[in-house]
C-alpha cells in the first residue's frame, strides 16, 4: 500500500511540472549566453519563467501569464526556450521579449510534458500522456520546419524526461517497468537511437530514476534516484557504467543540468525547507545555494542551463 501511494504521488508531481526534464546543454553564443541559466518560480502565484547568470544574479523574468510554465529546455542558439504549460500545451518563448508562439495544445487528458530541443534546434522530443489509457505516455516528435508531430518511441507503460545526447544520436529517457497495477513502480534509465530503432535498458537500480542530463563531452549522465531511499543526484559513468552519488542526506534532490564546461550540476533541492537551486561543483564537490529574490521565500524549480 505504502508503494502504490508514493507511485501514485509521483504521478502528481509529473502533472504538476514539479519534476522537470533538464535543458540539452550547448555551447553556441557568447559567454554570457551560455551561462545563463532558465528556472521557474512562484513568485506571485503561479510557476513562470525566468532565467539568471551563473552566480544566480541578474535574474530576468520571461513570463507572466495566468497559467503555469513547467520543463524549459533552451534552443541552441540560446534566443528561445521551450516549455510545457499546467494546460498540457507546448510554447516557445523569445527570451529577449517574451513573445510566445504555441506549439502543441493541450487535449483534454492528452497532456504534453518534458520538450526538449535536439542539439541542431530541428526537432523538440516530449512527453506525451495517451488520451484513452491512464498513465500511459509516449516520446513523441515535431519537426520544425513543418509542424508535424509523430510518435517516437512507444512502450508498455510510461516513459518521461527524455534528453539528447551532445552529438544528437542517442535520447536517454525513464521507462516504467510496470503499472501501478503491480503495487510497485519501477523506473529505470532507457537509451535509444535518436533516429529510430534500437532501445536497450541503461541501468537497473531497482529505483525510480527521473531528469537525466548528458554532460557537455557525452561521457556522463547525470539523474535524479531514490535507489538509497531519497532523491538524490547520481552520474553515470556511460564508458564504465559506474555511478557516483553526488547528494546525501534526506531532502528531495532533482532536475540536474550541467554548466557547458562540465565543471558544475544545478538542481533543485528542497533541503533549506523549501525548493531552490543549487550548484556542485564537481571538481572540488563545493556545494553552494543560489539566493534567488532577497527578502522572499520563494519557490524554484525546473533549472535548466
Amino acid at each position: 500500500m505504502k508503494d502504490i501511494k508514493k507511485a501514485k504521488f509521483f504521478f502528481l508531481l509529473i502533472l504538476a511540472g514539479v519534476l522537470a526534464t533538464p535543458a540539452v546543454e550547448c555551447t553556441e553564443g557568447t559567454a554570457e549566453e551560455t551561462q545563463r541559466i532558465a528556472f521557474t518560480a512562484n513568485l506571485d502565484g503561479n510557476w513562470d519563467l525566468f532565467t539568471m547568470n551563473r552566480e544566480g544574479k541578474d535574474v530576468k523574468r520571461v513570463t507572466s501569464t495566468p497559467y503555469d510554465e513547467n520543463n524549459p529546455s533552451w534552443s541552441p542558439d540560446r534566443t528561445r526556450i521551450v516549455c510545457a504549460t499546467s494546460e498540457g500545451s507546448l510554447k516557445i518563448i523569445e527570451v529577449d521579449t517574451g513573445k510566445t508562439d504555441t506549439l502543441l495544445e493541450g487535449n483534454g487528458s492528452g497532456k504534453n510534458v518534458n520538450p526538449v530541443f535536439s542539439p541542431d534546434g530541428t526537432q523538440i522530443i516530449y512527453v506525451h500522456f495517451n488520451e484513452k489509457k491512464a498513465d500511459d505516455t509516449d516520446l513523441w516528435k515535431i519537426t520544425m520546419s513543418t509542424r508535424e508531430s509523430k510518435c517516437f518511441l512507444k512502450q508498455i507503460s510510461s516513459q518521461f524526461f527524455p534528453a539528447y545526447s551532445p552529438d544528437g544520436k542517442k535520447i536517454v529517457y525513464a521507462n516504467a517497468h510496470c503499472s501501478l497495477d503491480c503495487g510497485r513502480i519501477i523506473q529505470e534509465l532507457w537509451i535509444a537511437d535518436a533516429h529510430g530503432g534500437s532501445v536497450r535498458q541503461l541501468v537497473m537500480t531497482n529505483s525510480h530514476c527521473l531528469d537525466s542530463s548528458w554532460s557537455p563531452d557525452g561521457k556522463r549522465i547525470a539523474f535524479s534516484s531514490d535507489m538509497r531511499g531519497n532523491f538524490d543526484i547520481w552520474i553515470l559513468d556511460c564508458q564504465t557504467s559506474k555511478m557516483l552519488q553526488i547528494t546525501d542526506d534526506s531532502n528531495l534532490h532533482t532536475s540536474p543540468t550541467w554548466s557547458p564546461d562540465g565543471k558544475e550540476i544545478a538542481f533543485v533541492s528542497t533541503r533549506s525547507g523549501q525548493m531552490g537551486i543549487w550548484l556542485k561543483n564537481i571538481l572540488t564537490n563545493e556545494l553552494k545555494k543560489i539566493e534567488l529574490f532577497p527578502g522572499k521565500k520563494v519557490e524554484c524549480k525546473d533549472v535548466a542551463w
